[in-house]
């Protein structure tokens, strides 16, 4: 009689092991279903910022900008001297 009431103790505990086991796997498999979701966001981000600033650097802007803003101009052909270091 003991032997059959410890055997439905432990059928009864492993049940709701298993139990517990399946509703922490599903909690988990959500988390990391909300992180991938906002992983994503971030790299769908990430490339809208990269292109944001691909766009700021570009040269003919950054030209335009240091003519108009700082009166910058290109040097004629004959004032600009080149210099060769360690030939």
């Amino acid at each position: 009689m003991k032997v059959v009431a410890i055997l439905i103790a432990v059928l009864v505990a492993s049940a709701l092991g298993v139990i517990y086991a399946k509703y922490r796997s599903r909690m988990l498999f959500t988390e990391v279903q909300r992180l991938e979701q906002s992983l994503e966001a971030y790299d769908v981000e990430l490339g809208q910022l990269q292109l944001e600033q691909n766009t700021w650097a570009e040269h003919s802007r950054i030209e335009k900008l240091a003519h108009t803003r700082l009166g910058m101009i290109l040097p004629s052909r004959e004032s600009i001297i080149y210099l060769h270091v360690g030939q």
